[in-house]
């Protein structure tokens, strides 16, 4: 493992208002639920009754996910499953003065959490438009994933795409020209399970118009974004190399982030690891790249780390014991927004914090 050094966290506050488990952050795709399992009770003897504990297990899940926040960082987007389904809800923050070197304190206070979305199917992923005006998000209004926009205030939800397929995880390029998303579309067997399907790299213009693809993988490439120059793109890739799962299990396939040529040419593995990789997400200079990994153990743990494009400079950010996926940068680079969560066999919860990012 490589040794690196621990930043100063900070937790969002929200209110949890009603639950449903919906399916653990290993997959990257979403797109199943859980279910809640009852409390048992073992058996014991009666001289023991005294010190008998009651069997617990949870009851309420809620998970607020994929932050983003705004370029003036003054609104949180996220999707969260507080209300039923997963849905788009936005939040102001603010800095409670706090420093970010301090990982005892909250260093934002949030307020006015408005769900944006009111939809009959789930809607997650949210992404802003760089200009503040507009929202994509992918949605599920018949049980597959499609691409979103809508404005800032949740109005004018419009579908972009229509393939029947699995269109997902959305990110806005710098400049506001496209948007980046992972489709199944040219996959051979519609039919095969998610994860053996192609997965590729499309990106197209705010109205849904002149679709591009970037890569030709032919496996699961999601989770894609441009660079702020628009000249490469990073992603995580399945490859057919022995890995790990995300609860540590072996796999005869395995996840890393890559960074290429906007075309696919020129790929580069930032990970090269055999745990789980993935969610990268560019910094707003575009020298570094964020991401999630479980190379560190424990099961169903991920941490942060940083890496330079080229593949040079790894860095872990964060340590455990609680788990951080999903990074999401601040405009000035200073701070990294994450989905913080605990996730077992049985449940998964979770929230939004912030993450300083000492200076390299």
């Amino acid at each position: 493992m490589i040794s690196g050094f621990v930043a100063g966290v900070g937790i969002l506050a929200s209110v949890i208002i009603a639950v449903l488990p919906s399916k653990p952050a290993r997959a990257q795709n979403d797109s199943s639920s859980g279910a809640v399992q009852a409390a048992t009770v073992s058996s014991t003897s009666g001289s023991d009754k005294a010190a008998r504990v009651p069997a617990m297990r949870r009851v309420t899940n809620v998970m607020d996910r994929y932050p983003q926040i705004s370029r003036d960082g003054k609104i949180l987007l996220f999707d969260s499953n507080r209300s039923g389904t997963s849905q788009i809800y936005s939040c102001t923050t603010e800095n409670n003065g706090a420093k970010l070197t301090d990982p005892t304190a909250p260093i934002y206070r949030t307020e006015n959490i408005v769900q944006l979305t009111k939809l009959p199917f789930h809607a997650r992923c949210p992404s802003w438009s760089p200009d503040m005006k507009k929202i994509a998000f992918a949605g599920e209004p018949e049980g597959h994933s499609e691409i979103f926009v809508m404005n800032a205030d949740g109005s004018h939800v419009t579908q972009l795409t229509h393939t029947g397929g699995d269109d997902s995880h959305p990110h806005w390029s710098a400049d506001g020209s496209r948007i980046m998303f992972n489709s199944s579309r040219t996959t051979p067997n519609s039919k095969a399970d998610w994860n053996k399907q192609w997965h590729e790299l499309f990106s197209m213009k705010p109205d849904g118009s002149d679709v591009r693809q970037h890569t030709h993988c032919k496996t699961v490439c999601t989770f894609g974004s441009f660079s702020p120059d628009m000249k490469k793109i990073t992603y995580r890739k399945v490859t057919d190399t022995r890995g790990m799962d995300w609860d540590l299990t072996p796999s005869k396939r395995n996840s890393e982030v890559f960074v290429a040529d906007t075309d696919g040419s020129n790929e580069i593995n930032l990970s090269q690891n055999a745990a789980f990789d993935g969610w990268p997400s560019w910094s707003p200079d575009g020298k570094t790249i964020a991401f999630s990994s479980n190379r560190s153990g424990p099961a169903n743990v991920g941490q942060i780390y940083l890496v330079n494009p080229d593949g040079s400079g790894l860095r872990q950010l964060t340590t455990g014991p609680r788990s951080f996926v999903q990074p999401s940068w601040s405009a000035d680079g200073l701070q990294i927004f994450v989905y913080e969560n605990c996730e077992t066999v049985d449940y998964e919860y979770g929230n939004i914090s912030v993450i300083a990012v000492p200076p390299a």
